[in-house]
């Protein structure tokens, strides 16, 4: 017993000596903020909230294009057998990646990129998910290289068959808002892998020059410190017709009945979205992040009929842009449109869009806050948004749009948080104002009225 209680003291001693030399330390707890701060008294008020908008634009970046420069034919290297490495085979140059070893490309850069720590778009058609989801909104910066010198060697002897191979690549930095090339440099790349002729070495190879690029501080500093963009060209102005609106509030039987003939589908080679005709000259409001890069879009009319839309205009920060319908525009019609300053917290609205492919589903909720950060203003919303519905409008019970629905927070145990452009807002921006008819009695949109049915 003696012996228990002279080492029961002895390693409570050490363990108190380690205790006060180590002592035991809580960093404190920070409270979760929410991702929109709010406050009771909004509810009852229409006021803008000043917030940081977690979904401001920020820099994007895209994989566009990885592509060989070297002429087809061109002796790259060849197969050497035997300690004398005698060769026994030319390789030589293709002109072209193969289809499955690009796309490995892509989703390598793509990873290489975000494990950078970049915000990488990844809405290449090779996506798992592209046929089920819409295109993500596009990136700011686009990065392409082209291998401009390549050289590939196997080696086979008794002991064992490796392959290496160098690649220069020209990795050019593409600026979207400047349209233009803002960053160029040719890297080196290596590699060596087991095998005779392994494609694998051509992969690490672009591997190991996209690394170095990732490394070069000019490179990193372009990405993270955009230059401003230059002031914009005053765009040339475009006047709408003023749409008659209803002097009493709508059914929503009525009001679906009115608006969905002017709501249309978008199409691109990467994606699709929604949008409406603001009047009968063809001119339909989008999405930037719909029309992505496109010059050219497929709109889908509410009877079925497909027409070419060209992009007369985009705006990145607000994300919307205008397209004008061409063709036969013999039964086509705008939407009223309502400025943001008359609606109220609470008002019942409804949007329109093809959200998932179904055409012209229609959902309604409330406007549930206004929310604005330096670069632009929101609408929140309750109505139920999904990918597909963006582009389309967000109506209040008269049938007037008083918003351009853009986006939602999609996160497990996160309902009914759904966001709109202010109409009026994005208007002003793509230089666009609405021409009222003279001795018309206006609504409080500034729409002429028409007799009640």
């Amino acid at each position: 017993m003696a012996k228990v209680s002279i080492w029961s003291t002895i390693a409570t001693l050490v363990l108190c000596f380690f205790i006060l030399q180590f002592p035991a330390r809580a960093e404190p707890l920070h409270a979760l903020s929410p991702l929109i701060p709010t406050s009771m008294s909004d509810v009852s008020r229409a006021s803008w909230e000043e917030v940081e908008d977690p979904w401001e634009p920020s820099t994007k970046v895209e994989i566009a294009k990885i592509r060989s420069g070297v002429l087809p034919g061109v002796v790259i290297g060849g197969h050497y057998d035997g300690l004398l490495k005698i060769r026994q085979q030319r390789y030589v140059a293709s002109g072209r990646l193969d289809e499955q070893l690009e796309n490995s490309v892509y989703d390598l850069l793509e990873n290489e990129l975000s494990d950078a720590g970049f915000e990488v778009m990844r809405s290449h058609p090779h996506s798992l998910f592209a046929e089920v989801v819409e295109s993500s909104e596009p990136g700011r910066f686009l990065i392409g290289g082209t291998i401009t010198q390549e050289h590939l060697n196997s080696y086979s002897s008794f002991f064992n068959e490796y392959t290496n191979t160098e690649r220069s690549i020209r990795w050019e930095l593409f600026d979207r808002d400047a349209n233009k090339i803002v960053y160029r440099q040719e890297i080196d790349g290596s590699a060596q892998v087991e095998g005779i002729d392994n494609p694998a070495a051509t992969y690490e190879a672009i591997r190991a020059s996209f690394r170095q690029l990732l490394h070069e501080p000019r490179f990193i500093s372009v990405l993270n410190h955009p230059a401003p963009q230059d002031p914009p060209v005053p765009a040339k102005p475009y006047k709408i017709e003023a749409i008659a609106s209803t002097s009493q509030p709508l059914t929503l039987e009525e009001l679906v009945g009115r608006s969905i003939p002017s709501i249309v589908g978008i199409r691109t080679p990467t994606g699709r979205g929604s949008g409406f005709l603001l009047d009968s000259s063809g001119l339909i409001m989008t999405n930037e992040h719909v029309v992505g890069s496109a010059f050219s879009v497929k709109i889908r009319l509410y009877d079925g009929t497909t027409l070419n839309g060209h992009v007369l205009r985009r705006d990145t920060v607000s994300d919307a842009a205008l397209v004008k319908l061409e063709g036969d525009m013999t039964n086509v019609s705008g939407l009223p449109i309502c400025h943001t300053d008359v609606v109220r917290v609470g008002q019942s609205v409804v949007a329109i869009g093809n959200p998932l492919s179904l055409a012209n589903t229609v959902t309604q909720g409330i406007v549930s806050g206004f929310r604005r950060n330096p670069s632009r203003s929101l609408i929140q919303t309750d109505t139920a948004v999904n990918p597909g519905n963006s582009g389309g409008p967000l109506l209040n019970r008269d049938g007037t749009v008083i918003g351009i629905v853009t986006e939602k927070i999609a996160s497990e145990g996160i309902e009914g948080l759904g966001f709109a452009l202010p109409i009026g807002e994005v208007l002003q921006r793509l230089n666009v104002s609405i021409d009222p008819p003279a001795n018309s009695k206006l609504d409080s949109c500034g729409n002429p009225l028409m007799a009640y049915k």
